[in-house]
């Protein structure tokens, strides 16, 4: 059994359609936006016939940064930071699923993250971690060496279903002004940029006959 952490978001939906999971996770660990990021990851794994499960642990005074409604971390290098989220979730997801026959977690990580729990040397060491206990779980970020821009396109995710992902870091609704938001609104003009740029090619081309 593979199980996907699905927060909503760009990767992690572009993840979800790329490597079709056996089940989807959404944690709601007490984050602000956790209605928009449940509401989100139940639209795409609806859209992609993908079992979904929530789980609910309030570890809400834990948190730090905008996703908490506290200060950012001086330890951070970006203010969403939360601290061992990452940790946390794979965690939760093993302790959910092992009991279902679960062999991997697949992480939303991609190659721009900026905090440890995203990159490498993590990534590794969190795999070891859960392959070293009862039932030797590989935890795998399928999305590591890509972009976000490079995942979406590799994942043929259908544009109508990125509409319906969700990133923002500070409300349920999107905010269009915190990280998470600016980062998806750019990543969807990117993505609608180039198709435009292609069509436009597609047509010149066809007109001169070539």
């Amino acid at each position: 059994m593979r199980a996907l952490l699905l927060s909503g978001g760009l990767d992690s939906a572009a993840i979800a359609a790329w490597q079709r999971p056996d089940v989807c996770l959404t944690v709601d660990y007490g984050q602000r936006p956790a209605k928009g990021e449940i509401a989100a990851a139940d639209s795409v794994a609806r859209e992609l016939g993908l079992r979904h499960e929530i789980a609910r642990v309030d570890l809400s005074a834990l948190g730090l940064g905008p996703l908490a409604g506290r200060a950012a971390s001086d330890l951070a290098r970006a203010p969403e930071w939360w601290p061992y989220r990452n940790q946390m979730l794979v965690t939760l997801a093993g302790m959910r699923f092992v009991a279902e026959g679960l062999t991997e977690i697949l992480l939303g990580a991609i190659r721009t993250d900026v905090h440890a729990d995203g990159r490498a040397p993590f990534l590794r060491t969190v795999d070891r971690l859960m392959h070293l206990q009862e039932g030797g779980v590989r935890v795998m970020a399928p999305a590591r060496h890509l972009s976000a821009l490079e995942l979406v396109r590799r994942s043929g995710i259908p544009r109508s279903l990125l509409g319906a992902t969700f990133s923002c870091h500070v409300m349920e609704y999107a905010c269009g002004r915190c990280r998470g938001c600016e980062k998806h609104q750019e990543t969807l003009a990117r993505i609608d940029g180039g198709r435009a740029r292609a069509g436009t090619a597609a047509r010149a081309s066809a007109a001169t006959g070539g």
